[in-house]
């Protein structure tokens, strides 16, 4: 294994890497900081001067400027190929290390997205690079398998894989900074890992703190402080001897590589360089061990979900500031025999009354127990996490993780979605909530089966994600069909969750056929569809509890509930329903 060399400070007890590279070629040259990596072909110059002067700073390895190469499509290549060029130039007579600098990317899929690393990491190692910073990942075990693609293509090469924590200790994919801590330090093709981007030197003082290390190389590279907008242009304010007195602090708590990210300039790693030496000089370095015991293994109370035949009602939320009708709904499904509400959040991209305050009214004014849906569509991680410290303040145990419909492709350019992290990153943020802030009364986490997928194989590996990620329940599309019924017999017997069948009264033949071509994921046959073809409307109604309560029949004993799905505001039907399972 190659390891990082001994340099001009003797035999290095802390390696020091150099700071930023697009924010000061941005800053300097006055270019977007998009453009960064093609500077590599434009102008090789000043990305060389660049090295050079993290170099004279004290730098004993450097990054090459290829952080958001992919992003160039045709010129990525020859992007990389220079850029390690010029970092060999710059690093003629320094005895420095260079490391191919690489970020997240958004192929796809997970397969095209470590092939895209291979072809990348093949055109590094053809130049003689085989160090490596995959840097600013808010995905822990993306990062293990991206580790372990390049291990395939050299053993030998070194490996340093980075997440970056936001200061409230999340990445943006709300992976806790301790589970990312675990999961690239238990990884054989990890040869050092830790955290850059996001955050200024003392809030990831503040997060490592927190931390057990391991013993292998831990790796910090923060910001220098946060960013402020001036005159269209993102400045960063710290100084260099606070940032370089912060590092100190981060390397006497256990860091044995450290260097600067955002915002940070050769200053900030020359005044890094004169404390490290001397303090080196005074002691080596020993980490301290962490003051905070580790957490339990807590478990949510879902005795609501895993009562014997539960069931579980979706009630639409109303489109206007009426809150009347769906109150009375609500009641008379509570008194019909619903175990639990759930409400949408905002389906189909289409704004409603928030679920989330729904839930908390139901319980507060009517002690109705509803579940909100939680989509990933329209929160970033913070507000994700307030509404769930404001669900858990206000008694609401259970919530639905779900990422979301996309919101309609007419009105993509006027409205933006939010998807800081998808259903199982969001089940897994939950979990780890349920560790923390929530450990006294910790949430139930649910989430979606699609039981009509036409690769469902693919569905249920998404689910045992999901289940691993903390997910106790599962409700799933509705059933109509025998593959359905088939699939849900296989979450059965693969998953140990509840599984509660999904049922979704079809009240009219045009009904019928708005479900068939307007909503993914679920088909009536045509056998259902032709009852309703002639149907009037007292025989279709008729018909809805019929049908339903045939499905039910043909699921006996194989669910552990029921979840149906109130049509089009339709409550009495489903109240007839539920006292026909009672009933059975």
């Amino acid at each position: 294994m190659i390891y990082p060399h001994h340099g001009r400070r003797g035999d290095l007890k802390t390696i020091l890497f150099d700071g930023a590279m697009g924010t000061y070629l941005s800053a300097k040259y006055n270019i977007d900081i998009q453009d960064c990596e093609l500077m590599n072909l434009s102008r090789p110059e000043y990305v060389r001067e660049t090295h050079a002067l993290y170099l004279k700073a004290g730098a004993d390895s450097i990054k090459t400027n290829t952080f958001n190469a992919y992003a160039f499509g045709g010129e990525r290549e020859g992007i990389i190929r220079s850029g390690c060029k010029i970092a060999r130039e710059a690093a003629l007579g320094y005895k420095a290390d260079i490391y191919g600098s690489l970020g997240p990317i958004d192929p796809p899929d997970r397969r095209g997205m470590i092939n895209a690393y291979e072809s990348m990491v093949a055109v590094f190692l053809s130049e003689g690079v085989s160090r490596f910073l995959f840097e600013t990942f808010s995905e822990s075990d993306i990062l293990a398998e991206i580790a372990e693609a390049v291990k395939r293509l050299s053993p030998e090469a070194f490996i340093i894989a980075e997440c970056s924590i936001m200061p409230d200790g999340y990445t943006r994919s709300g992976v806790s900074a301790k589970t990312a801590a675990e999961e690239l330090s238990s990884s054989v093709c990890i040869d050092a890992y830790g955290f850059n981007c996001a955050c200024g030197p003392a809030h990831l003082l503040d997060i490592i703190e927190s931390l057990e290390l391991s013993a292998k190389p831990f790796c910090v590279m923060p910001n220098a402080g946060y960013p402020d907008i001036r005159v269209g242009r993102t400045m960063f304010d710290a100084s260099p001897s606070y940032f370089a007195q912060k590092l100190i602090d981060i390397r006497n708590r256990g860091a044995s590589i450290i260097g600067g990210c955002c915002g940070t300039t050769p200053e900030h790693i020359k005044q890094t360089f004169e404390l490290l030496a001397e303090a080196e000089d005074r002691r080596a370095y020993t980490a301290k061990p962490s003051a905070r015991a580790a957490k339990p293994d807590i478990k949510a109370d879902d005795s609501i979900l895993r009562k014997k035949g539960v069931i579980a009602v979706e009630l639409d939320s109303p489109t206007d500031g009426n809150i009347g009708p769906f109150l009375e709904r609500a009641r008379k499904l509570s008194e019909a025999g619903a175990d639990l509400l759930t409400i949408a959040d905002c389906p189909v991209g289409r704004a409603r009354l928030d679920s989330s305050m729904l839930a908390v009214k139901l319980r507060r004014e009517f002690g109705i127990e509803a579940m909100p849906h939680l989509t990933c569509r329209d929160r970033n991680i913070n507000a994700t996490k307030a509404l769930l410290m404001g669900l858990y303040s206000e008694g609401v145990g259970q919530v639905l993780a779900v990422t979301g419909d996309p919101i309609p492709n007419s009105s993509r350019d006027e409205i933006k979605s939010v998807f800081n992290f998808n259903a199982i990153n969001l089940a897994a943020f939950i979990k780890d909530l349920n560790g923390g802030i929530f450990a006294e009364r910790p949430l139930t986490i649910s989430a979606a089966l699609n039981v009509n997928a036409p690769n469902f194989d693919a569905e249920l590996s998404k689910a045992e994600r999901k289940e691993k990620n903390g997910v106790t329940a599962f409700l799933t599309q509705p059933v109509f069909t025998e593959t359905a019924m088939e699939n849900l017999k296989r979450a059965k017997e693969g998953l140990s969750a509840k599984i509660l069948a999904g049922i979704i009264p079809v009240v009219s033949y045009r009904n019928a056929c708005f479900i068939n071509n307007e909503i993914a994921g679920i088909t009536i046959p045509d056998d259902i569809l032709r009852r309703y073809e002639d149907a009037q409307k007292d025989e279709a109604l008729r018909l809805a509890v019929d049908v339903s309560m045939k499905i039910i029949a043909d699921l006996s004993g194989l669910p552990d509930g029921y979840y149906i799905i109130t049509p089009l505001n339709k409550a009495e039907i489903v109240c007839e329903i539920i006292k026909g399972i009672r009933g059975l």
